[in-house]
């Protein structure tokens, strides 16, 4: 196992800020496992913040960057959220051995527990209740596990639902409007969490438009709740839409992409779904308001850190309020400013680090 601190990686070219407190690289070839831990900040608190599996085409290098992005967000997240928590995340290369997936878990949760605490894991794209099942029989720095193993279970409908209320907020700075009934929304990506937004969406009466990498998700969602399928994301951000919600891997809108798109809104639950601010800055000169990502999607971690803290469920309710009425907060300012929500948002949550840290 190799521990990299700031000094050690900052040769690699990356776009995520480089004032991570510990990255940890593994690699086992015995069972092909390559798992990269990366700690942000434990300023307000342990980093929290979950384990992804997925497949890099650009390896090694692709995933860093990744994670130390991801693992930034998850500060300003955890911040924003009014949580004692700090910021960290994790990835393992998928690269289809699924034969492999236990011993590679057993791996990465040796690597968990030696960080004693600085970072506690949870599920995230590519991991499920069953795999922090898993984990917490060799570490104990795991949230997000079934309520059988004394968890609170999957976060993925806790932060739905903070993404739904994000989306009508947005529409309500945007519009002058909360109302979701005939709104046109097309949801980039149905999987555990999009398409429980998907769900709500179409409840509340919205003209939902959706797609997936997997077909059958999508065409589940048409048959039970209606919506229409789009056969790509490119379909779905060429359409003219009051509300565009990312929910898939981050990246989706470059600036050259927010120049063309038609929507009023843009809220989802992915992370880091702009490719950079310029791409933000890009959408506000068009009238189109972006949702901070980690004010939107905070539900996940308000559901974990009630686990981790052994705090009700019921909890959750009053964090994801106060999280929503900084995000109005931000937009008025932003507004007020010339500048962009996230801008404002990022500002505001790095300034309560900062006054932990002093």
């Amino acid at each position: 196992m190799t521990i990299a601190t700031q000094a050690a990686v900052r040769s690699i070219p990356t776009l995520a800020d480089d004032d991570h407190e510990r990255i940890v690289v593994r690699q086992d070839p015995e069972t092909g496992l390559r798992f990269i831990v990366a700690v942000h900040s434990t300023v307000l608190g342990p980093a929290l913040g979950g384990m992804r599996l997925k497949r890099y085409p650009g390896g090694l290098r692709e995933a860093l960057e990744d994670v130390m992005c991801l693992a930034r967000t998850m500060t300003l997240k955890a911040s924003a959220a009014g949580l004692d928590l700090g910021g960290g995340k994790s990835v393992m290369i998928d690269d289809g051995r699924a034969e492999q997936r236990r011993a590679r878990l057993d791996g990465a949760a040796r690597v968990i527990d030696a960080l004693e605490g600085a970072y506690i894991t949870a599920e995230d794209i590519g991991t499920t209740t069953a795999d922090m099942d898993h984990l917490a029989r060799s570490t104990p720095f795991v949230v997000g596990r079934s309520v059988e193993n004394g968890g609170l279970g999957d976060p993925s409908p806790a932060t739905a639902e903070s993404v739904f209320e994000a989306l009508r907020r947005g529409l309500a700075a945007a519009t002058g409007a909360d109302e979701l009934a005939d709104r046109s929304v097309g949801v980039v990506g149905l999987g555990k969490v999009g398409y429980a937004l998907a769900a709500k969406l179409a409840r509340a009466g919205a003209a939902v438009i959706g797609c997936d990498l997997d077909p059958t998700r999508a065409e589940r969602f048409a048959d039970e709740y209606g919506g229409r399928i789009a056969p790509s994301a490119e379909a779905i951000m060429g359409m003219e839409l009051d509300v565009l919600a990312p929910c898939a891997a981050g990246g989706l809108v470059d600036e050259a992409l927010a120049r063309s798109l038609r929507c009023r809104v843009v809220a989802g639950a992915a992370n880091n779904p702009l490719t950079s601010r310029k791409a933000a800055r890009a959408l506000a000169g068009r009238g189109i308001l972006y949702v901070p990502d980690f004010l939107a999607n905070c539900g996940g971690i308000v559901h974990v850190a009630l686990e981790w803290y052994r705090r009700p469920v019921s909890d959750a309710s009053a964090h994801i309020s106060r999280a929503m009425e900084r995000l109005d907060r931000a937009i008025a300012v932003a507004d007020a400013e010339g500048a962009t929500p996230i801008e404002v948002a990022e500002r505001q949550a790095l300034e309560r680090v900062e006054a932990a840290r002093r």
